[in-house]
């Protein structure tokens, strides 16, 4: 099981950071750090998430890694 760190800007629809981690532990320490680091950026969103891989990861959770013209073709 991978671990990630997931920064995203809502207001441009971009992933401003992604990192990988060992464990988990280390993951949401990551993010309570980032969550600190980006306190009062309403349009920033911090996700610790877990997946069996990366591939899994955008499979699952793709609004983080497609832009929002993407997202609207899987839409429609």
């Amino acid at each position: 099981m991978a671990h990630f760190l997931l920064i995203y800007d809502r207001s441009t629809g971009t992933l401003v950071r992604q990192e990988q981690y060992d464990s988990g532990v280390d993951a949401m320490r990551a993010r309570f750090k980032a969550e600190i680091e980006f306190d009062g950026r309403d349009e920033i969103e911090v996700a610790a998430l877990d997946a069996a891989s990366e591939e899994d990861l955008r499979r699952t959770h793709g609004r983080y890694f497609l832009t929002l013209a993407e997202l609207a073709d899987r839409l429609g």
